[in-house]
């Protein structure tokens, strides 16, 4: 009886608790432009304890977001249970990693790819000038939101005037946007000028909330 009774009260006792192994991620820039690469950081460890050289999986989803997540990449964990990645990506992703032997997935995060541009002016004559921005894309993608310029005086720290003008296809991957502003005399031809631009629609490149300032950009 005594057998039995020491018996029952083991069983009664709580078996000792064990933590998950855990991934935690993190994204350098949620935002870059085409052609640049994305970091993406993060840790394996199992509690607080550290989990070295384990194989770990880059995994994407990639705009529409639609289907499974695919390997992008692959490596193997550091001494204290670190990992890195830099994916070049040409469209917006889910992002997250996985660690095999250990059956974990991290949550994913979201990895925006920008069009690459480059902006610059021509003066055309006094008081008058031809702002341009050119946009490098995948051949497949189609920009159909206005490119909008702002201009203010040389000594301004923001801008005075918005101008939008249409983002015309060049090429396959290469679109341009060009708008001519007349400046007031007072500037005596010297400004400063930038630029901002929306998500395209159907494009899978940028932000789709993203906004633009309706006069005072910041220079």
């Amino acid at each position: 009886m005594r057998l039995i009774l020491a018996l029952a009260v083991l069983l009664a006792l709580p078996a000792s608790a064990s933590a998950a192994p855990t991934i935690e991620l993190k994204l350098g820039k949620p935002a870059v432009r085409y052609g640049a690469t994305h970091t993406v950081t993060g840790t394996l460890t199992d509690g607080t304890t550290p989990l070295p050289g384990q194989p770990i999986v880059l995994e994407g989803q990639r705009y529409p977001f639609q289907g499974s997540f695919r390997e992008l990449a692959r490596a193997t964990t550091g001494p204290n249970g670190e990992f890195a990645f830099k994916p070049a990506l040409d469209r917006n992703h889910k992002l997250r990693v996985a660690a095999p032997a250990q059956g974990a997935v991290s949550q994913p995060v979201r990895a925006y790819v920008l069009p690459s541009f480059e902006l610059s002016f021509r003066p055309l004559k006094p008081g008058v000038a031809r702002l341009y921005q050119r946009y490098t894309v995948p051949k497949s993608v189609k920009l159909s939101a206005p490119t909008l310029f702002y201009i203010g005086s040389r000594s301004a720290t923001r801008s005075s005037r918005r101008v939008a003008a249409k983002t015309k296809r060049t090429s396959a991957g290469h679109f341009t946007a060009i708008a001519t502003v007349h400046l007031p005399g007072s500037w005596k031809g010297r400004f400063r000028f930038g630029s901002c631009f929306r998500t395209s629609p159907g494009s899978g490149m940028g932000e789709p909330l993203a906004s633009c300032p309706k006069v005072h950009l910041r220079f």
